[in-house]
């Protein structure tokens, strides 16, 4: 039997809240797959605007369902309830803020029936700003192979990943408060302990950049508490912590490097010098990544500052 002829094949799970700028082009990306074998779930965290009732507006285009959370819970406990309550053999994750490019289901569809064994994917994204033009797409090393490339961070992002439902339901996205802004990174390293992840050709999502985004206001401090649960969490499991044995110190090094970045761009100079400190030692080859480009632009500004502040007075 051909995956098609499944009903509903493909469930999409979109978590939203106080989205009512971006719904509509998130759940139209949708409408524009043209494909029969899809279940849309919007969970809706409580919103106080026109979110729910856009989405409804949609019912008559999509096989759709709106579920709506009692209070705020945040996105992990809205994707668990979309995942329980999904019919589809495969997961599709979809932030309501992002959109899904043309064709990007049937490339996944195609994929599936061409790699049968494989449970869990993603396509490759790319972010773009508010008015479509793109401001960065993540790199996905092929030489690197999905361990390492797991253990230096998330280029898979959440939107455009596809799970299937069975083996997402072994492990589900934790929901504890400390890990917003990387519980996917952490979803997808447990379950890539369990079944390795493959790439699908072609892009698959579009995630818009804009400052109502949960990472626009990431403060260097959260940052750094987050990937400590993150990291104790995942490392007290022999599973993931045996996954990311190889590389346990590019994934501790590529932590505290984000975060020195974070609290440069944030005026904190000397947390940022010691945090990348540590991670050069846990990861040296960091010294000469783009990143600490980026890092000593960061220092020099901060350093120059005071001295173009004194000049212009």
């Amino acid at each position: 039997m051909s995956y098609e002829d499944r009903r509903p094949f493909f469930s999409v799970i979109v978590p939203t809240f106080n989205r009512e700028h971006h719904i509509g082009r998130c759940l139209e990306s949708i409408v524009q797959q043209g494909r029969p074998d899809v279940q849309v779930l919007v969970v809706d965290n409580a919103s106080v605007d026109r979110t729910v009732d856009i989405s409804l507006s949609y019912c008559n285009r999509l096989n759709l369902e709106v579920l709506v959370n009692e209070s705020n819970c945040e996105r992990s406990y809205s994707r668990n309830r979309g995942a329980l309550h999904a019919c589809g053999a495969f997961l599709v994750f979809l932030d309501s803020d992002d959109e899904l490019t043309p064709g990007a289901l049937n490339r996944a569809a195609n994929f599936l029936e061409a790699h049968r064994e494989c449970l869990f994917f993603f396509q490759r994204i790319r972010i773009v700003n508010e008015s479509g033009t793109t401001v960065y797409e993540p790199v996905i090393r092929s030489r690197y192979g999905m361990r390492k490339t797991l253990a230096e961070g998330n280029p898979l992002s959440c939107s455009g990943v596809y799970v299937d439902r069975s083996l997402f339901l072994r492990h589900r996205f934790d929901e504890h408060p400390t890990l917003i802004g990387s519980e996917d990174w952490h979803c997808w390293i447990r379950i890539a302990a369990e079944h390795q992840p493959a790439l699908c050709p072609g892009e698959g999502a579009l995630l818009v950049d804009h400052g109502a985004r949960t990472m626009a206001s990431d403060q260097w401090q959260q940052a750094q508490k987050r990937f400590a649960y993150l990291t104790e969490n995942l490392l007290a499991d022999q599973a993931t912590r045996d996954y990311l044995g190889p590389f346990l110190g590019l994934f501790r090094g590529s932590q505290d490097h984000y975060v020195a970045v974070s609290a440069a761009g944030q005026s904190a100079l000397r947390p940022s010098l010691g945090l990348f400190l540590r991670a050069i030692r846990h990861h040296l080859p960091l010294l000469a990544s783009r990143r600490t480009l980026h890092l000593w632009r960061l220092w020099l500004r901060l350093i120059l500052e005071p001295a173009r502040k004194a000049q212009s007075q």
